[in-house]
């Protein structure tokens, strides 16, 4: 039972939720808050069933109560009232590595893995706040966002604008690779005792220095997923992942819980030295990180098949490491200009991180003297 979610977090959790699934639902960008929405009576049913399975108000019957009130607010204390009787929250892969999946995780993992990741910031210097500039409704976001701040009972200010706002000593910054990059060249000087925490995917070499350089006090780099939550951490980008306190190796492939639970599968290939520290070796799977979010370019092909105007599709990533993005050539049925008008359509409504800024069309799908798919 978290005591500490209040109801002002429940509320900005919620608020975050029904932003990106009403902005999806939609296809357009999401709702000004502050002012109450039209929202019509499918939308409704929608955004009910997403707040029902993020946070599990089915287990205590209450779901139905979504479709009886009428504000934000009204939810928001629904939310906060009924997850003291709840397991957990449901937080969902993103889809661009094919169909998303929901994932609970139950309210003792959420507490033991705040409670292990304040542990390793202890280590460099005492947490006076944090402030996340990320979404609360992901998982990386609820749990330094909102977990982490509650647990240690200290103060949180989430960030919704393009800005930072001032920074103080004692400050924990919360945010993504691709905005860590940008701050990497556009701050000259950070004030003294802030930390970095970062995840999603790697972060460059380059950026992590600039940032100590110019005085940042600590970067942390977490290693996780959506279906294990936070599993290592370390401080320097070329040192290896150690382990958080709530996991225990299993083997080679496999993790487990310090206070039990069922054998968890690593997403990646690594390469142990003991029994808490390893080095990633890549993927098991096809799948790229792009701007910090998993994309798969076979799903993205796979989107861009089922267009009645294209017969076929290859999709690569272009550009480097830190600047990776996915391009397409694609074999048109009838007119290459009727398949771009199509594509450009389609993928207005994609992700970002999921839309090929490059497109080539040919007859054929460009390929090497062994008849296997080559680069273009």
């Amino acid at each position: 039972m978290p005591q500490w979610l209040s109801e002002a977090d429940g509320k900005a959790v919620l608020k975050s939720l029904l932003s990106a699934e009403l902005a999806a639902y939609r296809g357009a960008p999401a709702p000004d808050w502050q002012y109450s929405p039209s929202i019509d009576s499918l939308e409704r049913l929608h955004l009910a069933a997403c707040v029902n399975e993020f946070f599990c108000l089915h287990e205590k019957g209450v779901e139905d109560r979504l479709l009886m009130t009428q504000s934000v607010d009204d939810w928001a204390a629904l939310v906060v009232d009924a997850v003291a009787d709840t397991s957990g929250v449901t937080f969902r892969t993103s889809g661009s590595t094919g169909t998303p999946t929901p994932h609970l995780h139950r309210w003792e993992d959420i507490e033991a893995e705040a409670h292990a990741l304040a542990h390793r910031f202890a280590t460099l210097m005492p947490i006076q706040r944090v402030v996340s500039w990320l979404p609360l409704h992901h998982l990386y976001g609820f749990m330094l966002g909102v977990a982490l701040p509650g647990t240690l009972n200290i103060p949180r200010l989430s960030v919704e604008t393009t800005t930072l706002p001032p920074l103080s000593s004692g400050d924990l910054l919360v945010t993504v690779p691709p905005r860590w990059d940008y701050l990497a060249r556009s701050v000259k000087e950070w004030p003294e005792g802030i930390m970095g925490v970062s995840s999603t995917a790697p972060l460059s070499v380059a950026t992590s220095d600039a940032l100590i350089a110019r005085g940042l006090t600590g970067l942390l780099d977490i290693y996780g997923s959506t279906e294990t939550g936070g599993v290592a951490t370390r401080w320097r980008r070329d040192a290896d992942y150690q382990l958080l306190g709530h996991w225990q190796r299993h083997d080679a492939h496999h993790l487990e819980r310090v206070q039990g639970g069922m054998v968890t599968p690593l997403l990646d290939n690594t390469r142990w030295h003991d029994e808490t520290t390893f080095t990633l070796l890549g993927r098991h799977d096809d799948v790229v990180v792009i701007g910090g979010v998993n994309v798969n370019p076979q799903h993205v092909a796979q989107r861009l098949k089922s267009l009645d105007s294209v017969v076929d599709c290859a999709i690569r990533t272009t550009g480097s490491t830190n600047q990776c993005r996915l391009k397409a050539f694609v074999v048109p049925r009838g007119s290459e200009q009727e398949a771009a008008d199509a594509i450009t359509q389609a993928i207005s409504r994609w992700p970002a991180a999921e839309r090929p800024v490059r497109v080539d069309y040919g007859d054929t799908l460009p390929s090497n003297a062994m008849g296997k798919l080559a680069d273009w």
